[in-house]
């Protein structure tokens, strides 16, 4: 078993191991129930890990894991609410503070 990748969001975790097991790569995710613990107990025990239960698939879980992680970059500038003047990153498509709609470029 290898651990293949670690994050503090659970989602991201759960996100590559749904792709990887798409890919019938047989994996688990440590400490998705500790996740919620911290700062209760360490980051090293309660930080969400994704691990590869067979180490001969780690090179193909690998290639999968760089395609997941260009596929989730952001591409874009930030922009301004047309309405209340509030910046948001470009994933969104309205305002998070008064729901307008982007505006179209």
């Amino acid at each position: 078993m290898k651990r293949i990748f670690s994050s503090p969001n659970l989602i991201e975790v759960a996100q590559l191991k749904d792709a990887l097991e798409g890919a019938s790569i047989a994996c688990f995710i440590r400490n998705e129930f500790s996740a919620g613990l911290s700062p209760e107990i360490p980051l090293t025990e309660s930080t969400p890990e994704l691990w590869i239960e067979n180490d001969q698939d780690i090179a193909q879980a690998l290639r999968l894991k760089g395609d997941w992680q260009a596929s989730s970059k952001v591409v874009g500038d930030s922009w301004v609410c047309p309405a209340c003047g509030e910046t948001s990153e470009p994933q969104f498509t309205s305002c998070w503070k008064c729901g307008t709609a982007r505006p179209q470029v």
